[in-house]
């Protein structure tokens, strides 16, 4: 789990970057706060609703989809993406 997790936090926090936001850009339009972000950034565990905020923040959407799905045709038929 922490694997994919900080995949997942390391990715959101390269797009920000990206985008030229800084941690303190990052909490002010999410609803997370400085503190939360330092933390998540080392976090073994998170919440599901504290990983889709970051998400949403950096123009991301977090989905559970079934382990069987195929990915590729989810996306395909525009019902991931």
């Amino acid at each position: 789990m922490a694997t994919e997790l900080q995949q997942l936090v390391n990715e959101a926090l390269a797009i920000a970057r990206e985008k030229g936001l800084k941690q303190k850009d990052l909490a002010a339009i999410s609803s997370l706060d400085e503190v939360a972000l330092s933390r998540l950034k080392k976090a073994q565990d998170a919440r599901f609703s504290t990983l889709a905020e970051l998400g949403r923040s950096v123009g991301k959407k977090l989905v559970w989809v079934d382990a069987t799905d195929d990915l590729s045709g989810l996306v395909s038929k525009g019902e991931l993406f």
